[in-house]
C-alpha cells in the first residue's frame, strides 16, 4: 500500500540522515561535501514524492473526476488536473515529508549556515533602506511600503511548514506585488525589470530566517513541471533576491 511505501522511505531515509550526521565534521574543507550530500537526499525525497504523487494520480484518476464533478463549481474550475495534483502534493508532504522536516533542516541549516550568516546580517542593514535605494521608480513606490506583500513572505514563506504551502505563498506575494502597484500606484503593468526591485524590497524586509537553506529546499523539492511555469518564474524572482544580497557590496553603500 501507499502507505506502507512510505513509511518504508521514512525509515530509509532516517537511517541515511543519522549515518550522514554521525560523520559531517565542522572544517573549511567539509562545506562542499556538506551540501553535496544535503542534495543528494533532497533529490531523493524529490524522486519519491513524485513517484507516489503519479501512482495516487495515476490510480485514482477517475475518483477524482467523480468528486469534481458533484463539487459546487466544479465545473467552472478551468485546470483541474493542477488543482487535483496540488492537493495530491499537499498530503504526500504532511505524511512524507514532515516526519523528515527536522532531519531535513538540519542538513540544510549546517550546510548552509555561512551562507545564512552573511544574507542576515546584510538585510539588517538593508531594512533601513528605502524604496529608491532599491532602485523602485516613482511611479511604483507604494505608499503603504508594500505591507501585504512583505506579510505574505512572512507567514506565508517563512512560518508554513510544508515545501508546496511556501511555494504558493512565493506565488502569492509575488502576484500581489501587481495587484498593489495597480491599487496604489495607478500605473502600467509591472514588466521585470521594475517588478524584481520591488520583490527584492519586500524580501529583505520580511521576516525570512535561513532564506538560503530555503531556498535550496524548495527548489530541490519543487517538481520539475512546475518550474516551468509560474511557481518557476516567482521562484527564480526569490533566488534573485537572495542573489542580489549575496552580491552588494556595503561598503560601496555609503
Amino acid at each position: 500500500s501507499v502507505n506502507s511505501l512510505v513509511g518504508q522511505f521514512i525509515i530509509e531515509l532516517k537511517k541515511s540522515f543519522a549515518l550522514f550526521e554521525r560523520r559531517k565534521t565542522v572544517s573549511k574543507t567539509s562545506g562542499a561535501m556538506e551540501k553535496e550530500k544535503t542534495l543528494l537526499e533532497l533529490s531523493r525525497v524529490k524522486h519519491f514524492n513524485s513517484s507516489i504523487i503519479k501512482l495516487i494520480y495515476d490510480g485514482c484518476s477517475k475518483d477524482f473526476d467523480l468528486i469534481i464533478k458533484n463539487a459546487p463549481y466544479g465545473s467552472f474550475l478551468v485546470d483541474k488536473n493542477s488543482i487535483i495534483l496540488e492537493a495530491i502534493r499537499e498530503q504526500v508532504e504532511i505524511h512524507a515529508y514532515v516526519p523528515i522536516r527536522s532531519l531535513v533542516s538540519r542538513l540544510l541549516v549546517f550546510g548552509w549556515r555561512y551562507d545564512d550568516k552573511e544574507i542576515y546580517f546584510k538585510m539588517q542593514v538593508l531594512k533601513e533602506k528605502s524604496q529608491t535605494f532599491f532602485k523602485i521608480k516613482s511611479m511604483y513606490q507604494s505608499p503603504s511600503q508594500w505591507q501585504s506583500v512583505i506579510d505574505i513572505l512572512t507567514c506565508g514563506v517563512g512560518q508554513s511548514t510544508l515545501p508546496c504551502h511556501k511555494l504558493r505563498a512565493v506565488v502569492d506575494a509575488g502576484k500581489e506585488v501587481g495587484q498593489l502597484s495597480k491599487i496604489e500606484c495607478n500605473a502600467d503593468p509591472l514588466g521585470a525589470d521594475d517588478f524584481l526591485p520591488i520583490f527584492i524590497y519586500c524580501f529583505v524586509r520580511a521576516e525570512i530566517e535561513r532564506p538560503c537553506a530555503l531556498a535550496i529546499l524548495l527548489r530541490n523539492l519543487c517538481d520539475d513541471d512546475q518550474l516551468l511555469g509560474e511557481i518557476g518564474y516567482y521562484l527564480s524572482s526569490f533566488e534573485a533576491a537572495i542573489a542580489y544580497i549575496h552580491d552588494l557590496d556595503l561598503s560601496s553603500m555609503d
